[in-house]
């Protein structure tokens, strides 16, 4: 049964829509879209008109339109039509005029709800408020902070200037006195080389007698350990026997001079090419070698002695060890020279004209400075200009919080973020989860950090920093979402709003005009009609 007039508005229709549904004279009234022409007395009468079912406000006839629901006490919202008198009370509705038949009763709890909302609509009043203020002074310090900072790289770059100059004309006297010094080393160079060489003569000498020792030593170890690969009973089946010839095997494939003296010949056959102090640290590093060798065939025999089986009485196997028994007073005694605990003392190359030196090492220690100099206050100004360069959001809001670190802690892990830095995943490590990449939309209230650790099998690790109003800066939740993809939820004054009470007014003015839902609203509301139909 219709209940709407000519003068009456019909059920179901927002107060600022009620004009569309007002005579004006006419006997008929006009579907919404234009369509149709039906009697005004058409229109609620439970009966589907209108191809957009804006003739069927109040009933679910249509079941395609939108049913206002005044709430006095609270706030106005729409439903679908399709959801009255479907014997569900609807949240929406919280003055129950979405069963005005009576199926059920639906209680009229607007008043209680209203006063929660407002509860809660003043909680986050006065976080904006008190947000905003802090906010003011943010924006405050962003409108002064890149002033400052251009101020200093303004500085930095005439003060650069200066050094850079100043460089140059150290670089120009280190290399007038490289090149007096490169030309008399090329004059003098026979006449020190043969000082010098005289000079390490008594030293080389000792070096190669060690080499020499050494390589005698190494010779003798060798021997017997070919010796009794070659004549070890191999039926008693010792074991220790067997892996201390497995072992020189090893060793044999490993080593890459086959004797000593190729070696010792080795360094004598180039030292026409040599200086002098070549030749002396050339012996000294195959003494090094040498040493090592006889480390390891030291080791096989000395182990080989302690853990053989006794009871075979192999005459291969004694042979050897009695070999090692004779070296190992030798291996003591000459402790130093095979492990190289005494090294020579190497005299110092004084051949050079002390005033030549003088001058040389004065004036690159000099050169030296001034390149660190210059490279230290390039970087500071690279460092300025990518300060500068960065977005700091509207009013340069954000500009107070880079490089400020903040941490939140679940039951596994602690996850930081450096503003403008890196965010940080921590446990007895730390993992980055990526660095300050860019903002997400206009709205500055998402940022994007990228390129973290990679994951395994996975993406390199990212998070989003999704922003909200707070009286505080503070992370109140991470999650992963994705894999290796972060979530993290950051509470800031950055992100309030700097409001008025003029401004507070505009807001209720517009919660308590409900809104026809957009088609965009109705795509968004499917899951949730979904829900109420399955009740």
């Amino acid at each position: 049964m219709a209940d709407a007039s000519v003068n009456s508005p019909p059920r179901g229709v927002a107060p600022s829509r009620n004009h569309l549904y007002t005579s004006k004279g006419a006997e008929n009234w006009k579907c919404l879209d234009g369509s149709k022409s039906i009697p005004y007395a058409a229109i609620n009468d439970d009966y589907c008109d209108c191809a957009d079912g804006s003739d069927e406000p109040g009933t679910s006839a249509c079941g395609t339109g939108y049913f206002y629901c005044a709430n006095a006490g609270h706030l106005p919202a729409y439903i679908k039509t399709s959801r009255l008198n479907d014997g569900v009370c609807d949240p929406e509705c919280c003055d129950g005029s979405d069963e005005f038949r009576g199926t059920v009763q639906c209680p009229n709890i607007c008043e209680q709800v209203g006063k929660e909302a407002k509860e809660e609509r003043d909680r986050v009043r006065k976080i904006e408020k008190e947000g905003g203020k802090i906010r003011q002074g943010y924006i405050t310090y962003g409108a002064g902070a890149k002033k400052k900072l251009q101020k200093q790289l303004n500085s930095l770059q005439a003060k650069f200037s200066a050094v850079q100059q100043k460089a140059n004309e150290i670089k120009a006297a280190f290399d007038e006195a490289n090149a007096k010094r490169e030309e008399y080393l090329r004059r003098t160079k026979i006449e020190r080389e043969a000082a010098r060489k005289a000079q390490l003569a008594p030293i080389t000498e000792q070096q190669r007698k060690r080499l020499a020792h050494a390589t005698d030593v190494k010779s003798g170890l060798r021997a017997a350990l070919e010796e009794l690969k070659e004549k070890y009973n191999k039926n008693y089946h010792d074991l220790v026997v067997k892996d201390t010839i497995t072992g020189f095997e090893e060793y044999l494939k490993e080593m890459e001079q086959e004797t000593s003296d190729i070696a010792t010949g080795e360094v004598q056959n180039t030292e026409g090419e040599r200086t002098a102090d070549e030749i002396f640290h050339a012996l000294q590093d195959r003494t090094r070698d040498v040493r090592k060798d006889i480390g390891k065939l030291f080791q096989l025999l000395k182990v080989m002695k302690r853990d053989h089986n006794v009871e075979y009485n192999d005459e291969a196997v004694l042979k050897a060890i009695k070999h090692m028994d004779d070296f190992a007073p030798t291996w003591q005694d000459d402790h130093n020279d095979f492990v190289g605990e005494e090294l020579i003392e190497v005299p110092k190359d004084n051949f050079e004209a002390s005033e030549q030196r003088e001058e040389w090492e004065r004036t690159q220690e000099a050169h030296g400075k001034a390149s660190e100099a210059e490279r230290k206050l390039q970087s500071e100004i690279q460092d300025l200009e990518q300060k500068l360069s960065m977005d700091y959001g509207k009013d340069e809001t954000f500009a107070q919080l880079v490089e400020k670190c903040f941490e939140y802690k679940d039951m596994e892990y602690t996850y930081s973020l450096c503003l403008f830095g890196e965010a940080l995943q921590k446990s007895h490590s730390s993992t980055s989860l990526g660095k300050f990449s860019k903002w997400i939309g206009d709205n500055y209230d998402t940022q994007l950090y990228t390129g973290g650790t990679k994951c395994w099998n996975g993406p390199e690790r990212s998070v989003k920093v999704v922003m909200s109003c707070g009286v505080v800066n503070e992370i109140v939740a991470v999650s992963e979402p994705s894999k290796c993809e972060y979530l993290y939820k950051f509470r800031t004054p950055a992100a309030c709003r700097v409001i008025s009470d003029k401004d507070v007014a505009e807001d209720m003015d517009m919660l308590l005009e409900a809104v026809m839902p957009s088609e965009a609203t109705v795509a968004m509301g499917t899951e949730a009609t979904k829900k109420h139909d399955e009740l």
